[in-house]
């Protein structure tokens, strides 16, 4: 971090420098040259200093979830879900709260280009109505979720016979198989096993899934077993798991349909497994698997267990429109018989490596459509900026089929279009706006009725009476051959990041600092390898290993991950970027271009990985019980605080450790909502993270993980109060621990005292003047929330309970002469929660959910030994039948 000022100054230079300052700020407060003119008629529902909410689509990997945006005079603040979008039922995922960021990002591409010169979008329409009459050119996509824009490339390959259309797809949705995507019907079902599958892991239907599962096991004790090959979200809540290398998943899927056949089996995972699938009963229980060489295994074990899922048509798929695959065109481009190409919102040459990028040089006209300049507009001769999807309008499909409308929630900040408005130029001659293509789709649907069902599907966010085609069953396929793995080598597995994706928000700071589930990594990526294998080759955490596979070669740390399999190595995808601005550039390692088997080699180097935890080990403290383990709890210790009294508001907060899926959407929601500052990878080494929310990962007695969310506990005897000198760290009448920001002098002795440690300093001006990168321009002034306040240096930060928003709530109850309601004030870690792990309320009503929470046998406050008493208290991980791991 740049120092504040530069040292060796004089006194008197110090004051010479200050009486300048002093003139210069004087200056700077008089009144404005121009007058400021109020509004001469108000905007329909805007009231000064209270946002709007406005419902939109947010995709992923070509999907949408649907969201409710929060706007400030026009700009848009926060993304909260929507209630009413069955891909998102009022969740959040860590993509959609971080969109904010990606809309006000200074490293957008701002203008069109050709050769990295600026040109006008006039040239470029005329370079794209030529490039669409050869014969021979072709249009790549990702997978399209639009019937709009699926509309416009059917006209297109009409009106141009000659032109042939590619989908590049990097991330696939959980449980989408063989072309089919298998949807279950959690609340039908009692036991589920996993082989190779992680449907709570990140992608387009986490969120829906993971709303599923854990009302599944809230309701009625979902019972879960997992076999994967290395932790997976999925894996984490699953009560007992098995890690073993990929290769070996289709003989688990062949034994567990021997055993449900009728066939016997000594004791163990799998005969316990099939005994939870017995046990529930046909039509109650189900196997998921994303394992091609175990696809048909398990379509035929659900078909014995009359399992309740349905096979939905994908939804990418529209009729009459058949995609080619990428290898063909790698094909037609080595073979020169491709004279142009059209890549809209996608980054082959970053994806595919640099096989692409040279079979892409044989083609002579190459134009690239995209939110950034990444690293395939920089092997291109022309690149379009593309609106953002908040700056858009557009409509998507959910994973399940729903279709919804994307509106814009702010003018386009660049010189951008639409990726309607570039498939319009193709078209030509008379190009239409985003809203007209959008609006005459659906007009051709609906008819007369356009009008109210058009203002209808706005409000709402969705467009009633949509769904996807339900299959008649799942594909016939065959069980695909296991990979070949030589002697002394590795089975690979690649995921998808869970915090950049496919690469694809590589440029999102938030992003990039929010730590993986399991091994707590931020701003990189690593090779997980098991304790056996890394024992026997002498690897520590952050050791430099090489991998190299299928010719290519990849050079990370490596971080020993209990719960990895024996022989097998997961590396995460997204990372290595070229091009993706300041923050993105540089960090982590690509990885896309290795196969399925790897040998490794340790190179005797160190890169020591950024990590906001690296123990996981509870060392017998009992910090993240079970059922199991949970201690009975005495009386409380007494305490100098009153009991709250009815009709008094009394905040408190429970967390359910038995449904948290350790996603990290409420890290992001509470980062959004209150203004937190990124670090960058040299302050997180230091231990200088600013996260209010962090989510604990620990590892449970039975060998997998549990997840453990760690706000301030708001202790009602705190630590932290009684040490600071000038009364910074306060209890407020509500039983808030509040810090008053203007009082604090930053002596750190609350932080010191803190036995959470949960209490953040500002060691730099991280928000403004000694911002990490291009974090402080003045562009992300603007998605700022305005009703929580931008801390400076030197000053300490916490989690607040999301005060503001308890004042709100207070306001307006006041003004209506009421008190306030249940669930009225909800925070923002909890709103984001897809797996409703979070529950927030007044501990002075006796009937609040929270009460009913803090009743449960299973609670209990952590660190409850040393007599806090946190106001934020937690649940007990569920372990079935009382046994651990069972």
């Amino acid at each position: 971090m740049p120092q504040m000022s530069a040292p060796g100054h004089t006194r008197r230079e110090a004051l010479r420098l200050f009486s300048a300052g002093t003139a210069a700020l004087v200056a700077g407060c008089r009144a404005p040259a121009r007058p400021i003119v109020p509004y001469r008629d108000m905007p329909e529902g805007l009231v000064e200093g209270k946002p709007l909410f406005f419902a939109t689509t947010l995709p992923l990997a070509g999907a949408g979830r649907g969201v409710l945006v929060e706007s400030h005079e026009g700009r848009p603040t926060k993304v909260h879900g929507n209630p009413l979008h069955p891909a998102s039922l009022g969740a959040t995922d860590v993509f959609a709260e971080a969109a904010v960021l990606g809309l006000f990002d200074p490293a957008r591409s701002r203008a069109p280009l050709r050769g990295g010169q600026p040109v006008g979008w006039g040239a470029l329409a005329q370079a794209l109505g030529a490039v669409a009459a050869r014969d021979g050119a072709a249009l790549v996509t990702g997978p399209v979720g639009s019937a709009a824009m699926a509309g416009q490339i059917a006209d297109l390959l009409a009106r141009h016979p000659g032109m042939r259309w590619f989908m590049h797809r990097t991330v696939t949705p959980a449980l989408e198989v063989s072309g089919v995507q298998v949807w279950p019907d959690f609340d039908s079902l009692d036991a589920i096993v996993t082989i190779g599958a992680d449907p709570l892991g990140p992608g387009p239907a986490q969120i829906a899934l993971a709303k599923g599962w854990s009302r599944a096991r809230r309701e009625r004790g979902l019972r879960s077993h997992a076999f994967d090959s290395g932790p997976t979200l999925t894996s984490a809540r699953a009560d007992r798991r098995m890690s073993l290398r990929p290769s070996a998943l289709p003989g688990i899927a062949g034994a567990l349909l021997a055993m449900l056949q009728g066939g016997t089996a000594a004791s163990g995972p799998v005969a316990e497994a099939a005994a939870i699938l017995r046990a529930a009963g046909p039509g109650r229980a189900a196997v998921l698997g994303d394992a091609p060489a175990a696809s048909g295994t398990i379509a035929r074990i659900n078909a014995l267990l009359d399992a309740p899922i349905r096979h939905l048509r994908p939804f990418w798929q529209w009729p009459g429109l058949a995609p080619a695959p990428m290898p063909e065109l790698m094909a037609e481009m080595e073979a020169g018989r491709v004279p142009a190409l059209v890549l809209l919102g996608v980054n082959p040459v970053y994806d595919l490596g640099n096989a692409f990028a040279a079979a892409m040089a044989q083609v002579p006209e190459r134009l690239h459509f995209g939110t950034e300049a990444d690293e395939t507009a920089a092997a291109c001769d022309w690149h379009g900026p593309l609106h953002h999807p908040l700056e858009d309008w557009s409509d998507l499909r959910a994973v399940d089929g729903t279709q919804a409308l994307v509106q814009p929630l702010i003018a386009p900040l660049h010189d951008s279009r639409s990726g309607y408005e570039v498939l319009a130029m193709m078209l030509g001659p008379e190009p239409g706006s985003a809203f007209e293509i959008l609006r005459g789709t659906w007009a051709a649907r609906w008819g007369d009725a356009v009008e109210e069902r058009w203002r209808q599907s706005l409000h709402d966010g969705v467009i009633e009476g949509t769904a996807a085609e339900v299959l008649a069953g799942p594909p016939d396929v065959a069980d695909a051959a296991a990979p070949l793995v030589e002697a002394g080598g590795f089975e690979l597995t690649q995921r998808p990041s869970p915090s950049v994706l496919d690469g694809s928000f590589a440029a999102n700071a938030w992003l990039q600092e929010t730590p993986d589930p399991f091994t707590k990594q931020v701003w990189g990526s690593a090779a997980w390898l098991a304790p056996s294998d890394a024992q026997a080759l002498g690897i520590a955490d952050g050791d430099l290993v090489e991998l190299h596979s299928d010719g290519q070669g990849a050079r990370l740390p490596a971080i020993v991950v209990p719960g990895q399999a024996e022989g097998c190595i997961t590396v995460h995808r997204g990372y290595g970027r070229v091009a993706a601005g300041p923050i993105g550039s540089g960090v982590g390692t690509r990885v896309a271009g290795l196969g399925t088997t790897a040998t490794l080699r340790a190179t005797g180097s160190r890169a020591e990985p950024a990590r906001l935890q690296a123990d996981m080990n509870q060392h017998g403290r009992n910090i993240l019980p079970t059922t199991a383990t949970l201690a009975p709890t005495g009386p409380p210790p007494p305490s100098f605080y009153t009991q709250p009294r009815d009709g008094n508001l009394a905040w408190g907060m429970v967390i359910d450790t038995d449904a948290c899926i350790g996603c990290n959407a409420c890290i992001t929601a509470c980062q959004s909502e209150n203004n937190i500052p990124v670090v960058g990878p040299d302050e997180t080494r230091r231990g200088r993270h600013m996260h209010w929310m962090r989510v604990d990962a620990y590892l449970m007695e039975d060998g997998g993980h549990g997840f453990q969310p760690v706000p301030c506990m708001h202790c009602e005897h705190a630590p932290c109060e009684p040490v600071c000198p000038v009364e910074a760290s306060v209890h407020d009448s509500e039983g808030l621990n509040v810090q008053v920001y203007n009082r604090c002098i930053g002596t750190r002795f609350c932080q010191a005292n803190c036995p959470y440690k949960v209490r953040r300093f500002n060691f730099f001006d991280y928000a403004d003047r000694q911002a990490f990168e291009n974090q402080g321009a003045d562009l992300l002034q603007a998605l700022r929330n305005p009703d929580v306040t931008v801390r400076a240096r030197g000053v300490m930060e916490k989690c607040t309970y999301c005060v503001q928003r308890i004042s709100a709530a207070r306001r307006d109850a006041k003004k209506e002469n009421r008190p306030v309601a249940e669930g009225e004030v909800v925070t923002a870690c909890q709103s984001a929660c897809p797996a409703d792990a979070i529950t927030f309320g007044n501990l002075a009503d006796p009937a609040s959910a929270v009460n009913r929470a803090k009743a449960d046998p299973r609670h209990y406050a952590l660190l409850e030994d040393l007599g806090t008493r946190p106001r934020t208290t937690y649940l007990a991980r569920r372990v079935p039948d009382g046994k651990e791991g069972a």
